[in-house]
């Protein structure tokens, strides 16, 4: 017999998010009260982040990989040791530590096109009508994410989704980057809900363990299909925003 873990995963491996999965994670409301009030969004749930590792794979192919380790290999270094500058600091500084180390010259054309790229990212294409069909049925939207507030309105205004947002949040607020505790309280704060009003949806493992931990009921959007953290809370798994209107039953 499967236990609630293996269920869980069997469903995500399956590529369906399915109520069951949501129902084991999360208890029913009481009749005619919504449990869920408002859906928390890493960036990278909505937003696509293959382009920038194409990007520098063009360059090298160890590049992407390396550089996107070390920066979050960093975000945490400094969290912890409470050296914080923010994430377009550490994406710069970590690309230049990334591509001396695997032996890579950049040019400046080059370094700047992929710094620039963060702030210019395309929407996965399941995004715009299920983040519409959350506004709809009368649930508030926001963001919380590592990225600065000017890189995140960079990219929900180039794709026109601004309006759908009640909050775009920095972890530069708290000078503390996910998966500090500091961090994931920015939105209960600016929405004045409670922590179990609100649905976290994050795009990477650690963030999925980090919200749940945190307290936040999580629907982990698996997109790039990674192993969970061991240790981690179980939680609901699905592979596009399908999971998140299924577990708010819209």
């Amino acid at each position: 017999m499967l236990n609630r873990r293996d269920l869980l995963h069997t469903a995500a491996g399956a590529g369906t998010a399915t109520l069951l999965a949501a129902s084991l994670a999360f208890p029913e409301a009481h009749a005619g009260e919504r449990r869920i009030r408002a859906v928390c969004f890493d960036a990278f749930p909505i937003f696509d982040p293959k382009p920038i590792l194409a990007a520098a794979k063009q360059i090298s192919p160890e590049l992407g990989s390396a550089w996107f380790q070390k920066i979050f290999s960093d975000t945490w270094l400094r969290t912890t040791a409470q050296q914080y500058v923010d994430f377009s600091t550490v994406v710069a500084e970590t690309l230049d530590y990334s591509s001396s180390t695997i032996g890579v010259t950049l040019s400046a054309a080059a370094r700047d096109q992929l710094l620039a790229s963060f702030w210019s990212l395309d929407v996965w294409p399941d995004v715009s009508q299920s983040l519409v069909r959350l506004r709809r049925a009368g649930l508030r939207l926001a963001l919380l994410s590592n990225l600065t507030e000017p890189m995140l309105l960079s990219n929900v205004r180039r794709n026109g989704i601004e309006p759908l947002f009640e909050a775009s949040l920095s972890t530069d607020q708290v000078r503390a980057f996910k998966p500090s505790p500091k961090a994931y309280a920015l939105a209960a704060e600016r929405l004045s809900l409670r922590a179990d009003e609100i649905l976290f949806v994050p795009f990477a493992a650690w963030d999925a363990a980090g919200a749940a931990w945190f307290g936040y009921p999580t629907a982990w959007v698996n997109r790039a299909r990674q192993p969970a953290e061991p240790g981690a809370p179980p939680v609901p798994v699905g592979n596009d925003l399908k999971l998140v209107c299924d577990i708010v039953q819209i």
